[in-house]
């Protein structure tokens, strides 16, 4: 039997949550809570500020007791102790996913795309669509790390590059480059149900050269070519581990998308690139979290931040 935590909590405890579950080996997603209002006869998309993150987990194979434990012990030492928190339980070969898909709705971001799920398809002859149908994977474009790589990835010019997608999720960052003309995109991704739904909305897409899925993380991955530029939705503990090891995989002047990282842990990241051989050009900020375009060179004083 399958085992779903939903855990409501404020936005800025989000990536410790997922760190939490990191350590605890469970499959985890997360998307902020959305209220849904028409005016003037659109659809407008606004944030509440709160996010839920999801825990799923075998009751057979893991130990679930102690997790749901570790999880209220987690809450109350980070001073969430009202938090809510839900326990589904679902048979197996049930589709548990059907519930959660009331969070997913078509979202419009940065200049012109259009993120929205294939049962959901808004006209909209301008944006260029991307069709994510969730699945057990992070990056569906409600969640604000994944918009800010697309926004910084909406200023690159991929026509032709061959690039690398470091923690893909559900593809979404993948597929945008190959969209937008990308020659190849290598997308890294260490959990097989999200390969799994990866595959999946590839085929949503109509994306098929130029894709290459590699199921491994990223300590046994080594890309197949330098690469003109890389993105990674990845934890802040992630990228400053790995900023090094990604400056190796980037051709000199080659560009890097960045995000994942909380307000409390941007000062860090931002200071980690110089060292890694990354001079930081752009920094972006929605709510609580951060993405960053930084290029394979010597340092230059980045500019501020701003939405």
């Amino acid at each position: 039997m399958l085992r779903r935590l939903d855990i409501k909590v404020p936005e800025d405890a989000e990536e410790p949550l997922l760190g939490l579950a990191e350590r605890l080996g469970v499959m985890v997603f997360s998307s902020p809570c959305l209220i849904t209002e028409v005016r003037g006869g659109e659809e407008d998309v606004s944030f509440t500020g709160e996010t839920v993150v999801s825990f799923l987990f075998s009751t057979v194979e893991q130990e679930a007791e102690d997790i749901q434990k570790q999880v209220q012990n987690w809450l109350q030492r980070e001073g969430h102790p009202d938090a809510s928190v839900t326990v589904i339980d679902y048979p197996d070969q049930t589709d548990w996913m059907a519930g959660f898909r009331q969070y997913f709705q078509p979202l419009r971001v940065g200049k012109g795309i259009l993120v929205c799920p294939p049962w959901d398809v808004p006209e909209d002859p301008v944006r260029l669509k991307l069709l994510i149908d969730p699945g057990m994977a992070f990056g569906t474009g409600t969640h604000e790390t994944t918009r800010l790589c697309l926004m910084l990835l909406e200023d690159t010019a991929p026509q032709g590059g061959r690039f690398l997608d470091l923690g893909s999720g559900s593809g979404i960052l993948a597929f945008y480059l190959l969209r937008r003309g990308a020659a190849a995109v290598v997308a890294v991704e260490k959990e097989g149900p999200a390969v799994e739904n990866l595959r999946k909305n590839a085929g949503l897409n109509q994306i098929g050269a130029g894709l290459e899925v590699r199921c491994v993380d990223l300590d046994g991955f080594a890309p197949p070519w330098p690469a003109d530029g890389l993105v990674a939705n990845l934890t802040s503990p992630l990228l400053r581990e790995f900023l090094p090891r990604f400056s190796g995989w980037v051709k000199p002047g080659g560009w890097g998308v960045f995000s994942g990282v909380n307000a409390t842990n941007a000062g860090l990241v931002r200071r980690s690139f110089e060292a890694a051989g990354w001079r930081l050009e752009r920094e972006v900020t929605e709510g609580e979290w951060h993405g960053f375009l930084a290029r394979r060179g010597s340092p230059i004083k980045a500019s501020s931040p701003h939405r």
